[in-house]
């Protein structure tokens, strides 16, 4: 079968920044823009783990976005980082409340993400009840 599959260049880093749930430090602002960066250049699908402006885990390439998640959090124990108080990016948006209970269990605080899911309010419901802060972007990074 002959096709063409067709996407749009992803020119930018967000469209909007829309903080949906507590608001986001100041600290936590710059580690979410530096995570999403890291998150545009990933395979799909992607999760980016940042702490001080420093890559701490990625999982990129999974099936599913709760693997990629799963392996981010792995590497970063395999090296001994501390993921209390890290952000996570992901290169598109969150269908369940599934990958914000495993971000939170492991410590993470804050989450940049497209947004875009039916099921948004899930996400974002999770992360008011947990103390955490969410962006949605606007923005996809979804290769494929």
């Amino acid at each position: 079968v002959n096709g063409v599959l067709v996407q749009d260049v992803d020119k930018g880093n967000f469209s909007e920044w829309n903080e949906v749930a507590i608001p986001a430090t100041e600290a936590e602002k710059e580690d979410m823009i530096f995570a999403n960066l890291v998150c545009k250049h990933l395979k799909s699908n992607a999760i980016a783990l940042v702490k001080n402006k420093q890559l701490i885990g990625k999982g990129a390439g999974q099936t599913s976005r709760v693997d990629a998640l799963r392996h981010a959090i792995d590497k970063a124990k395999q090296f001994n980082f501390d993921l209390q108080g890290a952000v996570m990016a992901s290169d598109a948006f969150f269908p369940f409340d599934d990958c914000v209970t495993i971000a939170h269990e492991a410590g993470i605080k804050a989450v940049i993400q497209p947004g875009g899911s039916v099921r948004d309010k899930d996400s974002i419901s999770f992360c008011r009840q947990n103390n955490m802060a969410m962006v949605i972007t606007g923005m996809r990074h979804f290769k494929h």
